[in-house]
């Protein structure tokens, strides 16, 4: 799990998103989250996102992130 400021930058990633992504937790912190983003991920998933995040409601949905080295990964959020 991580979570971001407004501006979409790391402000926390627990233990074991950090061991999945193959970043370190220096690397993420204050990171862009598109750091992890998969190229596969449609914008229009993200815009949905931050649209229900900016009316004060939870969001839940799979992301497709990628690991340092480029494997993918699939996880919900």
């Amino acid at each position: 799990m991580s979570t971001t400021d407004l501006k979409s930058y790391i402000t926390h990633a627990n233990d074991t998103f950090v061991q999945v992504s193959g970043y370190s937790l220096h690397e993420l912190s204050g990171a862009a989250h598109n750091l992890v983003r998969h190229p596969d991920m449609p914008k229009a998933a993200f815009a949905d996102m931050w649209f229900t995040l900016q009316q004060g409601e939870p969001w839940t949905g799979i992301v497709k992130n990628r690991r340092k080295k480029w494997r993918s990964l699939l996880g919900s959020r």
